[in-house]
C-alpha cells in the first residue's frame, strides 16, 4: 500500500519536458537577416539584367552597322558590270525616255554606273516622297545582274535587261531579245538601286520610329520598290574617288562634275549605326564626323540616350 502510493506521486510530481523555441527578438533578427540577402541577391541579379540589356543593344547595333557595310561593299564593288561588254552603253527603244519610277530614262542609264547626291533627296517628287527620307546622302548604283539568263528562257514583258555584247551593252524590255550584233553575246536583268536612310523601319506610325539603310530597288514592273536593308542605320555619308589625268581625288556628290560620274573608281562612305532604344542612364554628347558632315547637331541637339558607332568603309570598282 505505501510502495503504490508512493509511486503515485512520484508520478505527478516529473514536470513535462517542452521543446526549447525562438524568442520574439530572434525571429525578427533572422527575418531581418533574410531580406537583407534577398535584397543583395535581387540588387545583383538587376544589375546582371542591366547589363545583359547594355551588352544585348550594343551587340544589336553593331551587327546592323557591320552588316550595312558588308552589303554595300559587295554591290559598290559591282557597280557598273556589263557582262563582256567594255564600250557604247546604251538604252534601247524606250527604255531611255521611260520614267520607270525615278524619273524618265533614270532606271535604264548603265552608261552612268555610280551616282549620288549630297545630303539632298532630289527624288521627293517621284520614287522616294519627302516623308520616307530622312538625313544623308543618296547613293545609286547600277549593274548587269551577277548571273547570265540561258537563251532557251522565256524573258518577261515587266522587267528590263541587259545585253551585253563586246562592243556594245544595250538595255531593253523584254520578251523580246534584240537582234545578235557580235559575239560573244549574253543577256542579264538590269539591276538599279537608289540607297537612302528611313526615319522608320517599318511605317511611319511604329514608335519609338527607328532610322533604318533603305533602297528603292528595279523590280517588276518595270518599277522601283522599297526595300529595308538594314535596321538602326542613323545616317550615310559618300564620297567618290574620281580618277583624272592628275590622279584620283574625293569628292562629294555635290562636287563631282557631270561629265565625271564615270570616271568614279572608288567610293568612301560612312555608316552610322543607332541603338534602338534609349540607354537608361546614358548620357551621349559625342558628334561623329563623317565626310562633309558632323552629326548629330549637337547645338541643337546636346545630348541623348542613344548609343552610336561609325563603321567607315573604303571600296575599289572593279571595272
Amino acid at each position: 500500500m505505501t510502495t503504490a502510493c508512493t509511486s503515485r506521486i512520484g508520478m505527478t510530481e516529473r514536470a513535462p519536458q517542452h521543446a526549447a523555441g525562438f524568442s520574439l527578438i530572434e525571429l525578427m533578427v533572422a527575418l531581418t537577416l533574410g531580406l537583407m540577402i534577398v535584397a543583395a541577391m535581387l540588387a545583383n541579379l538587376d544589375a546582371s539584367s542591366a547589363s545583359a540589356r547594355t551588352n544585348a543593344r550594343q551587340a544589336e547595333y553593331q551587327t546592323n552597322g557591320r552588316y550595312a557595310a558588308d552589303f554595300l561593299r559587295r554591290e559598290i564593288q559591282h557597280a557598273g558590270f556589263a557582262g563582256v561588254s567594255w564600250t557604247n552603253l546604251t538604252e534601247l527603244g524606250a527604255t531611255a525616255t521611260t520614267d520607270y519610277g525615278c524619273g524618265a530614262g533614270f532606271a535604264a542609264n548603265i552608261a552612268q554606273p555610280i551616282w549620288g547626291a549630297n545630303d539632298s533627296n532630289p527624288f521627293s517628287g517621284s520614287c522616294i516622297p519627302t516623308a520616307n527620307y530622312a538625313r544623308g546622302d543618296i547613293l545609286v548604283l547600277r549593274r548587269a545582274g551577277l548571273d547570265s539568263i540561258p537563251t532557251t528562257t522565256t524573258l518577261l514583258a515587266t522587267k528590263l535587261y541587259f545585253r551585253a555584247e563586246y562592243l556594245q551593252g544595250s538595255v531593253y524590255v523584254g520578251p523580246t531579245r534584240p537582234a545578235n550584233l557580235q559575239t560573244p553575246v549574253a543577256d542579264y536583268l538590269l539591276e538599279t538601286d537608289v540607297y537612302y536612310i528611313s526615319p522608320w523601319t517599318s511605317s511611319s506610325t511604329e514608335s519609338p520610329q527607328i532610322p533604318a539603310l533603305y533602297r528603292m530597288t528595279l523590280g517588276t514592273g518595270p518599277a522601283m520598290s522599297a526595300q529595308l536593308i538594314a535596321s538602326g542605320i542613323e545616317n550615310m555619308q559618300v564620297q567618290y574617288g574620281v580618277s583624272t589625268d592628275a590622279g584620283m581625288r574625293y569628292y562629294d556628290a555635290s562636287a563631282v562634275p557631270a561629265t565625271l560620274w564615270t570616271n568614279v573608281v572608288a567610293v568612301r562612305l560612312w555608316l552610322l549605326a543607332r541603338s534602338t532604344t534609349l540607354e537608361p542612364g546614358n548620357v551621349s554628347t559625342a558628334a561623329y564626323t563623317m565626310g562633309d558632315q558632323t552629326y548629330p547637331d549637337r547645338s541643337a541637339t546636346p545630348s541623348d540616350g542613344y548609343q552610336r558607332q561609325v563603321f567607315p568603309l573604303v571600296v575599289q570598282i572593279r571595272k
